[in-house]
């Protein structure tokens, strides 16, 4: 739902680190009794190990789909007892990229906590609904959960990639779980109209107010066109559930006439200022994750000419 902004020196970082543990873990490893297309498959990874780390959306769709067509074995599958995993990849779940990950969240150097708070997203990219604050002090640590974009229990050559560690709410986490679809949007990759809000009807006469309008059933939150993502994660279930924000906006649209704003911006208030003023939200898009819900405030303001 928020685009999460790339942020190079950590990437960098993640990529130098992760590069180096993963290399110590392989050299662990005991090739010689398996099968010769499981070291092949071992061997592809280690020679492609660094541009796997740092493939973006589209070049993990193609590693996914080389990996099920060349190394089949290497892939989850739900509900697979592990007594049944293939030796492949149990290696590579158990006890390399699986492995590194559960390191990587325990990790007090460079590790998960190092990772979301650098990245300083402070609500959840696939609802903003909840705050992803993280707290890293001597007396307790707390993070929001990170989601596997493409589920490291069926993926795990996967699970380091850079742009496949997305920070989320539980909510969202849960909800998504180790579904695949790779019709998905990255968050990496989202455009500000794949969600954008709107409320219906929305022809309200705001100069002819009638109060009994301005309740619950008189309007409806929906999104202006559909996408995966909001199927997936029940979005417009969710949103449903703050009509009371869009309400309030209703009726600050109805009493905050155009020649109010104009007079605040006459004292000297800058734009923003006043969208603060007013509605207690941010404006700039990449101000958005600071505050849970500042999509929806935007959206709907903007469509109803608040600002």
């Amino acid at each position: 739902m928020l685009q999460i902004k790339f942020n190079k020196t950590l990437f960098d970082m993640h990529i130098d680190k992760t590069l180096h543990k993963i290399k110590e873990l392989f050299e662990n490893i005991d090739d010689s009794d398996l099968k010769q297309i499981d070291k092949e498959c071992l061997s592809y990874i280690k020679d492609n190990l660094k541009d796997i780390l740092e493939a973006n959306n589209s070049k993990m769709k193609e590693y996914i789909k080389y990996f099920e067509k060349n190394f089949p074995n290497s892939i989850g599958k739900k509900d697979t007892k592990k007594e049944d995993w293939k030796r492949i990849y149990k290696i590579l779940r158990n006890d390399i990229f699986g492995k590194e990950y559960d390191n990587w969240t325990k990790r007090t150097t460079y590790g998960a906590y190092k990772f979301v708070q650098d990245l300083n997203l402070k609500s959840c990219p696939y609802c903003n609904r909840n705050y992803t604050f993280v707290i890293d002090e001597e007396n307790g640590k707390l993070r929001p959960e990170i989601d596997h974009f493409y589920p490291k229990s069926i993926y795990p050559f996967l699970a380091m990639s850079f742009y496949n560690l997305i920070p989320s709410c539980s909510i969202c986490n849960h909800t998504k779980k180790e579904k695949i679809d790779l019709d998905l949007i990255n968050p990496y990759e989202i455009k500000e109209n794949d969600f954008k809000l709107t409320y219906t009807p929305n022809d309200i006469n705001f100069f002819n107010i009638e109060k009994e309008r301005y309740d619950f059933d008189s309007f409806e939150i929906d999104f202006v066109s559909a996408n995966k993502n909001i199927e997936t994660f029940k979005l417009k279930e969710l949103y449903k559930q703050h009509k009371d924000i869009v309400l309030e906006l209703l009726i600050k649209k109805a009493y905050y006439p155009k020649s109010y704003i104009e007079e605040l911006k006459s004292f000297g208030f800058a734009e923003d200022e006043i969208y603060r003023y007013l509605l207690g939200n941010y404006k700039k898009d990449e101000d958005l994750h600071k505050r849970p819900l500042s999509k929806l405030i935007k959206d709907i303001s903007e469509e109803l000419e608040l600002i």
